[in-house]
């Protein structure tokens, strides 16, 4: 019974270390309804959804079964912290996402531009018309744009999709709408495909980045697989071997070791991690608390 209770402590304090390291290094992905530019309280908040209980649930199981199956409370912790970061660490879901919405951003600015171009109203006309054949990618930010300017008005509104999109290239969307909002005058069907262009352009070239991040990705789960596998193979089949794990001196090594794959995987990973670029547009004060994402 003493061991049962020793696993689930270890258990317990590895997902626990692996939430604090989650929430220290931003590293958990914003949900989908969280605006990305908020309060760091607020962010945290919003972080602990679903997805991430089942993924702390997951590293204090595997930090249990470890420390039960081998007796090291550091192998516990390593597997817990693993089961917490790999999975992210190794996806490219999140990349994916990022250029589907981006793309939706692109068809919706040239979809404004042909309503403008048809000259069956004004920029009101086009925002409104537009969410009704909104891009499914961006469906429920562009249907809460049109809906969320008949109350507060168009800058307003376009402040707050920006900031839902939380991305340079609608930054720089939705400052040309806001200046033809605010001065009139003509020009914007030009502008808005010269946009929706350049939207292309840097779609292109993001899919081209991602393609040569892919291989990094590849490479960090076939050392991941190999090291599991003769890590587990090791505890199982050749203990004796590993009989200096037992002591505290070996604890420290074995801490010693897992840190250093740690590092290695961390630094991996950063080099396929997309960089975050600026953003020039002010959120307004009373962002709302519902969005469906980020685009970058």
């Amino acid at each position: 019974m003493s061991v049962v209770l020793a696993g689930v402590a270890g258990g317990v304090l590895a997902g626990g270390v692996a939430l604090l390291g989650l929430a220290w290094a931003g590293a958990l992905e914003l949900p989908v309804g969280v605006p990305p530019r908020r309060s760091p309280r607020a962010a945290w908040v919003a972080r602990l959804t679903a997805v991430q209980y089942r993924r702390v649930a997951g590293a204090v199981a595997a930090g249990a079964v470890v420390w039960l199956a081998t007796g090291w409370p550091v192998a516990g912790l390593g597997a817990g912290l693993g089961v917490a970061f790999l999975p992210m660490m190794l996806s490219q879901h999140r990349a994916e996402q990022v250029i589907e919405r981006l793309d939706a951003l692109a068809v919706w600015t040239r979809r404004l531009a042909d309503l403008l171009a048809s000259g069956a109203g004004g920029l009101d006309y086009a925002l409104v018309a537009s969410a009704r054949t909104a891009p499914p990618a961006l469906h429920a930010e562009i249907t809460a744009l049109a809906t969320r300017a008949q109350v507060r008005g168009w800058e307003p509104a376009l402040r707050v999709f920006a900031a839902q999109l939380s991305d340079p290239a609608a930054d720089r969307l939705v400052a040309s709408l806001i200046l033809r909002a605010r001065a009139g005058g003509r020009g914007l069907v030009d502008v808005l495909d010269g946009l929706a262009a350049s939207l292309r352009e840097e779609i292109a070239g993001r899919r081209h980045a991602e393609a040569d991040r892919a291989k990094p990705r590849s490479n960090m789960r076939a050392l991941v697989v190999i090291t599991v596998v003769v890590a587990g193979g090791l505890a199982l089949f050749a203990r004796s071997y590993l009989a200096p794990l037992d002591t505290p001196v070996g604890q420290l090594v074995l801490a010693t070791v897992l840190g250093i794959f740690a590092a290695g995987f961390l630094w991996m990973h950063r080099l396929t991690r997309p960089r975050q670029r600026g953003l020039f547009l002010a959120v307004p004060a009373e962002t709302p608390s519902t969005s469906a994402g980020a685009v970058s």
